[in-house]
């Protein structure tokens, strides 16, 4: 009954997993399973399981331990948006894994860019990781959120965006900050397409392209999520002019 007690328990066994590195017992997992009927609103909006949730997000392994948290079905639950993608498909030559498993992965390419061996992922977005301490959190969320909304008629973007603007309150984010992660969330696909869909010796696109960013800060925070997304697409996806055209086109809209 140990969930049934106190539901919070159910986000909470994975971030004592996570934090002492524990292995997580076949029998332990069933149970959570079987208590995902506790998983309410209650629980979604209840400050220390959004705390906990966050902590788990943005830890180190946080790749492995959401991947555990989306086997049993508690990110689906606790996260409902999360949920519809699940195992959804992406028919397009470029993704190769499932969303769920896209952002799970462009959450590891987060984390090691931070923590890990950055500079072989790109040498610009682990420069620039240090300087975004104070809003590691909202980078992480807003990674995690970027294609929540695909499979919808409306544009993945802007119908991302909106959820993000539902869920980050009871995260614990304030305006401001649920404001940016919306933004990041809207416009995600911006820089990546600028970057190899227009000519980027023209002042013209460097000028348009910083009107939609408007702020050094949101340059740095959309490079490392444009990044994190072209990542965790898929093996080979990446290659080295993809990692150049955004360099220039983020050092082309600081000079502005």
């Amino acid at each position: 009954d140990v969930f049934k007690h106190d539901p919070v328990n159910l986000i909470r066994i994975f971030r004592l997993a996570q934090k002492n590195d524990l292995a997580f017992h076949p029998d332990a997992m069933r149970t959570v399973t079987r208590s995902l009927r506790l998983i309410n609103t209650q629980l979604r909006e209840d400050p220390e399981a959004n705390r906990l949730f966050l902590e788990i997000l943005t830890s180190q392994n946080a790749e492995s331990v959401l991947r555990r948290m989306n086997e049993t079905g508690v990110l689906g639950h606790f996260i409902r948006a999360f949920g519809k993608i699940v195992s959804m498909m992406q028919f397009n030559m470029y993704h190769h894994y499932t969303v769920d498993e896209h952002l799970i992965r462009c959450i590891g390419v987060l984390s090691e860019l931070e923590h890990g061996d950055g500079e072989k992922l790109h040498p610009l977005s682990h420069k620039l990781m240090p300087g975004l301490k104070a809003q590691r959190e909202l980078l992480y969320t807003a990674v995690l959120l970027h294609d929540i909304a695909k499979g919808r008629p409306e544009d993945h973007s802007e119908a991302g965006g909106k959820i993000a603007r539902r869920l980050c309150p009871h995260m614990g984010f304030n305006p401001a900050e649920t404001d940016t992660i919306a933004w990041l969330v809207e416009n995600h696909l911006v820089m990546s397409l600028m970057a190899q869909t227009r000519d980027l010796n023209d002042r013209k696109t460097i000028e348009d392209f910083a009107a939609v960013v408007q702020s050094v800060e949101r340059l740095k925070l959309l490079l490392v999520l444009t990044v994190c997304d072209i990542r965790g697409v898929g093996p080979g996806v990446w290659n080295g002019w993809k990692g150049q055209l955004l360099r220039t086109l983020y050092y082309e809209t600081e000079l502005l």
